[in-house]
């Protein structure tokens, strides 16, 4: 494979500062530029770096924008105004904008043959929903991805294994036919009674209509109960047979105290292991076409960038060598 990773990101994604504004808030988009520093870092030339938000696309990408969510909604969110963050701030809105315009540039890029793999640090904003923010997310890009791919004839499927189920991406893909899986705490937000067990039990809750899996773990599960869901996960999608992966690539399971605390014990062994099977399924289905979202990860300045770093390059790395 001679296509490099494609990743959109530009420094434009650090003024995603929520709540107060002062740098204090879960989200710390640091997280997105020392990902992107350490890809650059082990991928060399292999690696291509794009604006998510270049001239000339501004208007096209708002009429995109306002198809996903209610143009009401966006037209307020984008004049600064939206619960995630206190008062009127345009320039966090503006950040939240090209956030989801780098996940246009991504498909984009694998839909012209540019690219095989793409990565959006900043991506997979999957608990909003059509109308409202919810859980740190403003503008839904993976529910945009997944229509984009269907309406150019592609068959997509999405994989969430943030610990928070996908409850956005969910609910706005019901009714299309495009499977969705989510592998998450059971008890914890956002309360998602579709793929969410809600009962303290690892079980899987499927919403057969809507081609929905919800793969539900519990808190303090390791790597032995990530990978089996993981295995799981692979079983639905032979099922599917998708020609495109959508991966919502959650680092929020990490062991270790975050931002959030702690909620599981995921470590680079079971994110490795979650990235070969995607790079497998891959090759096997989907001609190598992986798109992926950063989503969750309170660890900002270690354990989450070293994560997105870990599974990008791994799926990136096993592709190119297979394809």
């Amino acid at each position: 494979m001679n296509h490099p990773l494609f990743v959109a990101y530009s420094d434009t994604y650090l003024s995603w500062l929520l709540g107060d504004g002062d740098g204090k808030h879960p989200t710390n988009p640091v997280r997105a530029k020392l990902a992107t520093e350490l890809l650059a870092d082990c991928l060399a030339d292999d690696m291509q770096i794009v604006d998510p938000a270049p001239r000339g696309s501004a208007k096209r990408d708002l009429a995109i924008l306002n198809e996903v969510h209610d143009p009401a909604y966006v037209k307020r969110t984008l004049a600064g105004v939206n619960g995630e963050w206190r008062g009127t701030n345009k320039k966090v809105a503006a950040a939240g904008f090209a956030m989801f315009r780098g996940t246009i540039r991504a498909v984009e890029a694998i839909l012209s043959g540019k690219a095989k793999v793409a990565f959006n640090p900043q991506g997979a904003k999957h608990h909003a929903r059509k109308n409202r923010s919810s859980g740190f997310c403003v503008f839904n890009d993976m529910a945009y991805a997944a229509k984009a791919f269907k309406a150019a004839g592609l068959k997509p499927l999405y994989i969430d294994w943030d610990i928070h189920a996908g409850d956005g991406v969910y609910d706005m893909l019901k009714g299309e036919g495009i499977p969705t899986i989510s592998i998450h705490h059971a008890n914890i937000y956002p309360g998602e009674f579709g793929i969410q067990s809600l009962d303290g039990t690892r079980r899987e809750v499927h919403d057969e209509e809507n081609h929905a899996y919800g793969i539900n773990v519990l808190g303090g599960d390791g790597d032995d109960v990530f990978i089996a869901a993981i295995d799981r996960a692979a079983e639905i999608i032979d099922t599917y047979k998708p020609d495109v992966l959508l991966v919502a690539a959650g680092a929020d399971g990490h062991t270790g105290t975050g931002n959030l605390g702690q909620i599981a014990n995921y470590t680079e062994v079971g994110f490795k292991y979650a990235a070969e099977m995607i790079a497998a399924k891959a090759l096997e289905y989907a001609n190598g076409r992986v798109l992926i979202g950063g989503a969750g990860g309170y660890q900002p300045l270690k354990e989450t960038p070293e994560t997105w770093a870990l599974v990008v390059s791994t799926i990136y790395n096993n592709i190119k060598k297979g394809a």
